[in-house]
């Protein structure tokens, strides 16, 4: 009983912070509010009795990864970006059109994925880096690389702007 009600007290929480990054004029604001949506599902990881997940969910995404985001928010000018006006009625069309073309091949790739089938990994750390390091060091490393290049290209372009 006091799990479903623990449940759905961080769902909703869970829920909230997410529309609050969506609805937040302010990226400061925005990434204040991804904080609050990385803690309410490490919270949701602990009520799945996946510890590690929960402690790696803090310590390396809101910890880590969103205050370099928020440095990299603050690196640039946002005041600058607050003033472009919005988008016309044809951008808006095009950018609707865009992104239901993009989850309609989304759903149609994710239908052809075949998974294979998996013994059940139990938040052991050992197990978990056996099979981190073993069958997915590539997507690892691969998104590393990404976030790194993706932080590169925002201090890249927010110091140009400045010069």
């Amino acid at each position: 009983m006091l799990e479903n009600v623990l449940f759905y007290i961080l769902a909703l929480g869970a829920l909230i912070s997410g529309v609050g990054v969506v609805r937040s004029r302010s990226a400061v604001y925005c990434v204040l509010w991804l904080v609050m949506a990385m803690c309410f599902t490490a919270g949701l990881f602990i009520l799945l009795k996946a510890f590690l997940v929960a402690v790696i969910q803090v310590m390396v995404y809101a910890g880590a990864i969103l205050v370099l985001f928020l440095f990299i928010v603050m690196l640039m000018d946002t005041q600058q970006m607050n003033a472009v006006k919005g988008a016309g009625w044809f951008t808006k069309v095009v950018a609707v059109i865009a992104g239901t073309t993009f989850f309609i091949a989304l759903i149609a790739v994710i239908r052809t994925v075949r998974v294979p089938q998996m013994t059940a990994i139990h938040g052991v750390p050992e197990t978990i880096g056996k099979v981190l390091f073993n069958q997915f060091v590539l997507p690892f490393e691969l998104t590393s690389l990404l976030i790194l290049a993706a932080v590169t290209s925002i201090v890249v372009l927010a110091k140009k702007d400045s010069q």
